[in-house]
């Protein structure tokens, strides 16, 4: 305990004491004032995750693109499942085209046909921009001079849709093939007719349609594309894997468009029952329609 202040002598003496002894006591309280503190902890955690970039809907049904249409979280204690979508609505693949052109509705033409060892002429022409792959009423054809070998047959590049895929992990791709439709002279096919090939294109397009500049293989640490599925048939059963990850897409820092990769698709209509023999059609075959139902989803490695 601090002693009280002394007083001696008279008049201003007095006062400056008092003064004194207070400044003292206020030096001992600075020096012994109690200090306190806190913690701040800053913490992040990227998790895996896949986003599919794709059309809203086909180009008949106001189909828009490119846009996100899935964003998949690959939780690490679900391996071998499908992803939850954060997104949670179907989205649609685009066309053939190197552009983001939404994918056409099949119901509004045919299967373009090309004109196999013409003696001249049989030029197909595209004018008014569409799918390539897909014979439309405003399609041109020039004359074309024949022989005994001159043949009418499927497009040699098929039937061909995309989709982007841009992620920060490895995933897998799962496809399923349902809701088959035949009608006429088609009716007697079924899965088996329909082939079927997926492949990888790491980057392409141009312009405002270019991808891929930052991205990388995602095959390579995986077992990439199954290579022996080979129609809508292996696939009818149930979700098949179709393509095995081992890493990222996105390999530089870039937005999601430079990141992403293209899952190419093709499609054939085949006379036999195993489509990876013959992807070919025949005027033998008629008239009609064949066709199903692909659905395509990410599941965790």
């Amino acid at each position: 305990m601090r002693s009280a202040p002394t007083y001696f002598g008279s008049g201003p003496g007095k006062l400056k004491a008092f003064a004194a002894a207070i400044f003292v006591a206020g030096s001992c309280l600075m020096s012994t004032a109690a200090s306190a503190s806190f913690i701040d902890r800053p913490f992040f955690r990227a998790l895996p995750l896949v986003v599919v970039i794709a059309a809203t809907e086909d180009e008949a049904n106001g189909g828009v693109a490119p846009v996100a249409v899935d964003f998949n979280l690959l939780t690490p204690n679900t391996s071998g499942a499908a992803a939850p979508d954060l997104i949670g609505a179907d989205g649609f693949v685009f066309n053939s085209n190197s552009g983001f052109a939404p994918g056409h509705n099949a119901d509004g033409g045919a299967t373009r046909l090309d004109i196999e060892n013409e003696l001249s002429g049989g030029s197909f022409g595209n004018p008014g921009g569409g799918d390539i792959d897909f014979l439309e009423p405003t399609d041109t054809l020039s004359a074309f001079g024949l022989d005994e070998a001159t043949d009418v047959n499927t497009r040699a590049t098929r039937n061909v849709s995309r989709f982007l895929v841009v992620s920060n992990t490895a995933f897998d791709i799962y496809a399923q093939a349902s809701n088959l439709v035949r009608s006429g002279d088609l009716s007697a096919l079924n899965y088996e007719n329909i082939g079927f090939r997926a492949r990888i294109n790491r980057s392409g397009g141009s312009g405002a349609g270019r991808w891929g500049d930052a991205a990388q293989n995602p095959a390579i640490g995986g077992n990439g594309l199954d290579s022996e599925l080979n129609d809508l048939g292996d696939l009818s059963a149930g979700p098949t894997k179709i393509f095995d990850g081992g890493r990222k897409t996105a390999r530089f820092p870039g937005s999601l468009l430079e990141q992403a990769v293209s899952f190419n698709i093709r499609y054939a209509l085949s006379l036999t029952s195993d489509a990876s023999s013959n992807n070919a059609y025949d005027f033998s075959m008629g008239t009609g329609t064949l066709g199903a139902d692909v659905t395509y989803t990410v599941y965790t490695p």
